[in-house]
């Protein structure tokens, strides 16, 4: 025997439907900071060889740029706050002879947002 009225409940159906708002995320700038280092070389293929051995470290994530200047190869690195004990633990025991410079803070630009 089949009963008369359907037994679907309308609002469960249609509540799966219904977007959820997506205005309630805030955006929080990251902080990050640059720390500039020179890989010191004798010969180009020396520079080309602590670059590769560089990039292909640990460390090869926090690289935003390279560049050839006079006395060797300028990385910039772009790490966290947090990450700054890893990192310069790492460089010194990967590439003993580099040079680095200061830190310094990237300050979180109005365009981000």
């Amino acid at each position: 025997m089949a009963l008369s009225q359907p037994s679907e409940v309308p609002d469960s159906v249609r509540s799966f439907a219904r977007p959820l708002p997506r205005n309630n995320v805030i955006p929080f700038p990251l902080s990050r900071a640059f720390l500039p280092v020179t890989l010191l070389r004798d010969t180009e293929d020396e520079a080309r060889s602590q670059l590769k051995s560089l990039l292909h470290s640990p460390l090869g994530v926090y690289v935003v740029s390279t560049e050839v200047v006079r006395d060797g190869v300028r990385v910039m690195f772009s790490i966290a706050p947090e990450d700054l004990d890893f990192t310069l633990h790492t460089l010194i025991a990967s590439v003993p002879h580099a040079l680095i410079g200061s830190l310094k803070r990237n300050s979180p630009s109005k365009e981000a947002h």
